[in-house]
């Protein structure tokens, strides 16, 4: 349910039996209708296809797992603001943020280093190549002058450079090497390291499996001499990978929603609960 389209299919079937056309038309009537079949199937189980009607309707699983979602909802800190969520995050937080526009992306990483470099961590800020000078400009636009900061406070490197070794992207390589960084920036004199960094690379280079086993390694929790936002555009992140990109994360931050990726005791009961009534 991460995706935003089978969310939106499950909210308007709670208050009335839509057609395709009708569905497709109060959620994107744009969304090519390949792709909005592929999540109507995808809901099989939670949806079902009335014939005589030729409408789609919510099925008693699919009334569960709306108040599975509804539950979410509240649980996910809707009073904090994507920014402030960023901007607070505390050591040791590993989370990923979902961006559609660059924008977006730095309303979220720039007042999360500047956090971060206020408490004496040293800011790594991770980029795909093409945008290097660009990113560099638009940090000095938001306050953040890097030839004003000690040396070693702010490091901007490409992703290639940072995720991709001798054409291979292995987790424990990529791991050892933020090792090595955090040990160097230590010894500099920083707390440890504040990052923020695009994973488009992986999608790119096709290390979709490579990402995952490399997000799942790093555990949804740093130490405290880590905090980081791993940074996914919603254009270039595959869609199959965002169920398992989020459980490994302790936070998610998007325009829709920002928290920690735990459900809340209530939504676990109703989950067994859906559970119960399967079997």
């Amino acid at each position: 349910m991460s995706h935003p389209i089978k969310r939106a299919i499950i909210d308007f079937l709670a208050y009335d039996d839509l057609s395709f056309m009708q569905l497709l038309n109060r959620i994107n009537s744009s969304y090519e209708h390949g792709n909005f079949g592929y999540h109507l199937r995808s809901l099989v189980g939670f949806i079902e296809f009335e014939p005589k009607i030729r409408k789609y309707k919510l099925t008693y699983r699919g009334r569960l797992l709306l108040e599975i979602i509804r539950e979410f909802r509240s649980s996910v800190q809707k009073g904090n603001q994507p920014i402030r969520y960023a901007e607070q995050l505390a050591a040791g937080a590993h989370a990923f943020a979902l961006f559609s526009s660059e924008s977006f992306k730095h309303d979220i990483a720039f007042p999360f280093f500047k956090a971060g470099l206020s408490k004496g961590y040293a800011a790594v800020y991770v980029v795909g190549e093409e945008k290097l000078d660009s990113e560099v400009l638009a940090l000095k636009k938001r306050g953040i002058d890097l030839d004003s900061l000690p040396k070693g406070a702010f490091t901007v490197m490409t992703s290639y450079e940072y995720y991709i070794q001798k054409g291979k992207a292995e987790d424990k390589t990529i791991i050892g090497n933020l090792q090595m960084l955090l040990e160097e920036k230590k010894k500099a004199g920083f707390l440890g390291i504040w990052g923020a960094t695009e994973m488009a690379v992986f999608f790119d280079n096709g290390k979709t499996k490579e990402l995952l086993q490399y997000e799942e390694s790093l555990g949804s929790q740093f130490g405290l001499d880590v905090g980081g936002i791993c940074l996914y555009d919603t254009k270039r992140v595959e869609e199959g990978s965002i169920s398992q990109i989020y459980k490994s994360h302790g936070h998610i931050i998007s325009e829709e929603m920002c928290g920690k990726t735990i459900v809340k005791e209530k939504a676990k009961a109703e989950m067994s609960k859906l559970k119960t009534e399967l079997n």
